[in-house]
């Protein structure tokens, strides 16, 4: 059962940070965690929220490379869907001072996911075909733009027609359905130079349709699984062409990365931002206290954006 309550916030120690949470989106993992299907399974009773970000109103004594003010994302596994958060000083990320609150809230997991997608399977040169299924989804669109920025193409798969012009406004460079029909055209497109890396959200058939116009020794990484349908695909398509499959989780590469790592990152995404590079939409916001109807809107089947709670 999902509730809002009211509890004490939590004494500070000399090392500690006190944190006023801004903004948190509601994410497919948050909802996954809810239900008890994500990857972990938080002790009970707990604080729902994988991302968001936060202001510091105060420091601990002992704590000295932070300011009042600054604009930060607290520890993962915290729970960002509350007001107040106390923790470890040495534990917060550090946020250029450019970044859009908004934004930056919704900077740890779908533009990281799709920074570190382009970055950690290839060495990608500029003008590369890159294919994706679900590219209306935040990750989805944050592929898009940074690989505009990066230069290189990308093929975009979705359900509707009606998306077509709003992910080529992104950069897009071309969008087709989520069909068996597309196999052909895709190949016509790309000619030569069929993309070598492949990215899935989806699963089930869809799968199959990019290992299909993917090239030889190509890498399908699978980072979602919004069909809940196993990954279907021909033996052929393994034996013949060489494909091989990847998870990609994007908490484990926090777990495994250094901070420096971590900031350059946030450094490459937060100058996209200022750029007008790199944006991702947001369709409502809500407060705290609405957060079952917040849930209700991101179920929504033509949602267009993040749903953001105002903390």
């Amino acid at each position: 059962m999902l509730k809002v309550v009211s509890l004490a916030v939590p004494d500070l120690t000399p090392q500690d940070v006190l944190l006023r949470m801004l903004f948190a989106p509601i994410n497919p993992s948050d909802i996954n965690l809810i239900e008890g299907t994500y990857g972990t399974k938080p002790s009970l009773p707990a604080i729902a929220g994988n991302e968001g970000v936060a202001r510091i109103e105060h420091l601990g004594e002992k704590v000295t490379d932070l300011q009042l003010g600054q604009l930060v994302l607290p520890p993962s596994g915290t729970g960002s869907w509350q007001q107040w958060v106390v923790c470890s000083g040495a534990d917060c990320l550090k946020l250029p001072a450019t970044l859009k609150p908004e934004q930056a809230a919704m900077l740890y997991v779908n533009p990281s996911t799709a920074w570190r997608l382009l970055h950690d399977f290839f060495q990608l040169e500029p003008g590369e075909w890159v294919i994706q299924n679900s590219a209306n989804s935040a990750v989805g669109r944050s592929v898009i733009q940074i690989a505009h920025a990066l230069g290189l193409r990308t093929v975009n798969l979705v359900r509707r027609t009606d998306l077509f012009p709003e992910l080529k406004e992104l950069g897009a460079d071309a969008v087709f359905l989520d069909t068996p029909d597309s196999v052909a055209l895709i190949r016509d497109l790309v000619g030569a130079y069929p993309p070598r890396l492949a990215l899935n959200a989806v699963g089930g058939d869809s799968v199959n349709l990019l290992c299909k116009v993917a090239a030889p020794s190509a890498k399908i990484v699978t980072y979602g699984a919004m069909s809940k349908q196993p990954l279907r695909l021909g033996n052929g398509l393994l034996i013949f062409k060489d494909i091989s499959f990847h998870g990609y989780w994007i908490s484990r590469w926090y777990k495994n990365a250094k901070r420096e790592e971590v900031y350059r990152m946030f450094d490459s995404l937060a100058a996209l931002e200022q750029q007008g590079r790199l944006k991702i939409p947001i369709a409502a916001t809500y407060p705290l206290s609405e957060v079952l109807q917040a849930i209700t809107a991101v179920q929504g089947e033509k949602r267009r954006g993040k749903i953001l709670l105002q903390l």
